[in-house]
């Protein structure tokens, strides 16, 4: 692993030596186990601003069109730290208790994601734009990834527009991995199903909420409950929501049904201002 990452002074967010009680006190209260390619690290600097600010992506996003930015690495600690994982997702509305923060610049995250497997991949979230991107299949992946530098490239807003037979392919490509796709592939398609157009999204989000897995209506929700906060306006309808959400709160799914009561009283609310 790349350790040309940190200036030689101490900054803000050095933790000091790596101390087993604060490791083990932090594993068990977030619930993980941190990679050992992020404990090595820490052990070398504990916490550190980033020379290497930048990874590249082929997303774009509200930060640039190829790259997302990253100043910091949390250490193994507090204020600042991995522990502020904690109120981060609370504040901000990071309802998975699977995705732990090692940097924060809100509303834009750069986390570690347990959501499908033990050893983690890290992931860019944007909370205001409801956007992930993944950016690598673990941690050391994205460490050796970062750079010091890129040219952001300039992007034809016309490129963005499908054509007939793009969506055509998309609907059927929808109808596929609905049909043959284990829940986390649809659910990473949905994700990609984000960036095309409302008609494709409601599409999807009709399939998902008919499938006959209750995780992945687990899995809708998590976008279900931005339109209920009002996010994603004119996505979906808050008539046809608010009849999905109903049906949704007797998931067989608990999380799924805990979502859809939370997000049918934050869209009543919002109906009845």
């Amino acid at each position: 692993m790349s350790l040309e990452l940190w200036e030689e002074e101490f900054d803000d967010y050095f933790k000091g030596q790596v101390d087993l009680e604060m490791l083990e006190k932090i594993q068990q209260e977030l619930k993980v186990d941190l990679p050992e390619s992020y404990i090595n690290l820490m052990a070398k600097r504990n916490g550190f601003y980033l020379k290497k600010k930048y990874f590249p992506t082929a997303t774009p996003n509200s930060w640039a069109n190829n790259s997302v930015y990253v100043d910091f690495l949390y250490g193994i600690g507090e204020e600042p730290g991995l522990l502020d994982s904690v109120y981060l997702r609370k504040e901000w509305g990071i309802r998975s208790k699977k995705l732990l923060i090692i940097s924060a610049a809100p509303p834009m995250f750069i986390c570690l994601d347990y959501r499908r497997r033990k050893n983690p991949s890290v992931i860019f979230i944007d909370m205001e734009q409801n956007q992930e991107i993944k950016l690598a299949k673990d941690f050391e992946g994205f460490v050796n990834g970062l750079v010091d530098y890129i040219e952001e490239e300039e992007i034809n807003p016309y490129d963005t527009v499908l054509s007939e037979q793009e969506i055509k392919d998309y609907y059927a490509k929808i109808d596929d991995v609905i049909q043959k796709g284990k829940p986390g592939e649809i659910d990473r398609f949905f994700t990609k199903i984000l960036s095309t157009n409302n008609e494709l999204i409601r599409y999807m989000v009709e399939k998902m909420r008919q499938h006959e897995k209750p995780i992945v209506q687990f899995y809708l929700m998590l976008f279900l409950s931005e339109c209920a906060e009002g996010n994603n306006k004119g996505t979906i309808e808050d008539d046809y929501l608010l009849e999905v959400l109903n049906e949704i709160s007797n998931s067989k799914n608990k999380d799924a049904k805990a979502f859809a009561i939370s997000s049918l009283k934050a869209l009543n609310k919002k109906l009845n201002n």
